[in-house]
């Protein structure tokens, strides 16, 4: 897993989104919080030529756990956070990566869900 620090104020382009009324007018109660980090999972595939892929991962639960742990941990949250997402998910669960693209970028995958059964 790989955690990287990234810029944690919201572009003007991605505030003028965020600010854009919905169809029925109603915008959201709460503010959306920018998360600070970028996930990715390092991984090899089954390919006997393959080098490595590194994916951001964008799943609901990562972000929640970040926000959660960071709270509840303060600066200590990154134990927690690999200990649940790298140990526990990758060696002792039979873990998916549900992968998808991006519009603007249709040759980028990323990781947009995880589903995690017990071996």
């Amino acid at each position: 897993m790989v955690i990287e620090k990234v810029n944690s104020n919201w572009t003007a382009e991605e505030k003028a989104r965020l600010s854009q009324p919905d169809f029925f007018d109603v915008g959201p109660i709460n503010k959306l919080q920018k998360i600070p980090y970028k996930f990715s999972y390092q991984f090899l595939c089954n390919e006997d030529t393959c080098q490595g892929h590194e994916f951001m991962c964008t799943d609901w639960e990562m972000m929640q756990a970040y926000r959660a742990w960071r709270w509840k941990y303060g600066d200590g949250w990154e134990g927690p956070f690999k200990q649940k997402f790298e140990k526990q998910m990758i060696e002792g669960n039979d873990t998916y990566f549900y992968v998808g693209t991006v519009h603007q970028h249709p040759a980028n995958w990323i990781i947009v869900g995880l589903f995690y059964p017990p071996l």
